[in-house]
């Protein structure tokens, strides 16, 4: 088994067809299938069934692509940084971000990255942390930023990087809503649309501290994202509850109003997987972000956050 194997399995992967595949490597269609019959007399299993559609993986295949995604991208980033020893940091740097945090963050990110490291490019992935976080395990991300609480098996390093008050949010005219603070017992009489239809960190963090609280939260409507919990909530059907940042421009144009519910606290962390030392560009994008959450927080256009020094642990993730 050799890399040039793999690359030619994961391109059949990606298209599903030998014929297609051949002519995006650029090789005859019967020396693909003599590749892949090599993999599966190396390995002692069938990796393709063929059908009249194409090709697809079996059960075992698939195994085979995680692995040789995460080898080939290992060895892809091997060049880059051999190359980096002459020079700048490059290459592309793939990044995981919570939904509601990459609907903000991505723009200023992407102009701070090209102006202080023009030959690094991104790579977004948006999802909840548990996805990250198993997604930062294979090897089809580079870095991601996870919502606690964390967990802590030997895979991956996390640092705390940023805290965000829980907040509950309804109309600005709401007068229940004129106070610095409220507890979370004030939530027992609102209808509430939650974003998230997963189990997000604003969700499993709200959910146990009602629980610790006795209290019951009985008239919840679910929709998938933080925009439409807030047009919802714009429109008077109740509240929502989530971090400031998430409807930052609702706030900021005196639609809604945010104010903190005692005591929940969310917690970002930086991080990358433990079994491949960050690359150089790796290292750009994360020095990045730390300044840019910084950035943001100093100029004002972070509500309710507070950025932390670095403090490298070692992290798996439970939590969004």
């Amino acid at each position: 088994m050799d890399l040039r194997q793999l690359r030619y399995f994961a391109v059949l992967a990606a298209h599903q067809h030998f014929g297609r595949a051949a002519a995006v490597l650029h090789i005859a269609q019967p020396a693909l299938s003599r590749q892949v019959q090599l993999l599966e007399a190396e390995l002692g299993v069938k990796l393709v069934e063929r059908h009249s559609r194409g090709a697809s993986l079996t059960r075992e295949g698939e195994l085979l692509l995680d692995r040789a995604t995460f080898l080939l991208r290992y060895a892809d980033q091997i060049r880059v940084d051999i190359r980096d020893l002459q020079g700048t940091p490059r290459g592309t740097v793939a990044l995981g971000l919570p939904p509601a945090f990459a609907s903000f963050f991505v723009l200023p990110l992407t102009r701070l990255l090209r102006e202080r490291y023009p030959e690094v490019r991104l790579r977004v992935n948006e999802s909840f942390s548990p996805s990250l976080s198993d997604a930062l395990e294979r090897g089809t991300l580079d870095v991601a930023l996870l919502t606690g609480p964390i967990a802590a098996p030997a895979q991956i390093h996390a640092e705390l990087v940023l805290t965000e008050m829980l907040c509950a949010i309804g109309p600005a005219s709401d007068a229940r809503l004129a106070g610095l603070s409220l507890r979370i017992e004030a939530l027992g009489d609102v209808p509430l649309i939650l974003a998230g239809l997963q189990k997000s960190g604003v969700r499993l963090a709200l959910e146990r501290s009602a629980a610790n609280a006795n209290l019951v939260l009985n008239d919840v409507m679910e929709v998938e994202s933080a925009d439409v919990a807030a047009q919802l909530v714009s429109d008077g059907a109740g509240w929502t509850v989530h971090v400031a940042s998430a409807v930052r421009r609702e706030i900021q144009t005196g639609r809604l109003r945010a104010v903190p519910i005692d005591g929940l606290v969310l917690e970002r962390f930086l991080a990358h997987a433990r079994q491949r030392p960050p690359s150089s560009a790796t290292i750009a994008l994360m020095s990045t972000i730390r300044a840019l959450i910084t950035m943001m927080i100093s100029a004002g256009d972070w509500p309710m956050a507070r950025a932390h020094e670095p403090t490298m642990v070692a992290a798996d993730t439970r939590d969004e």
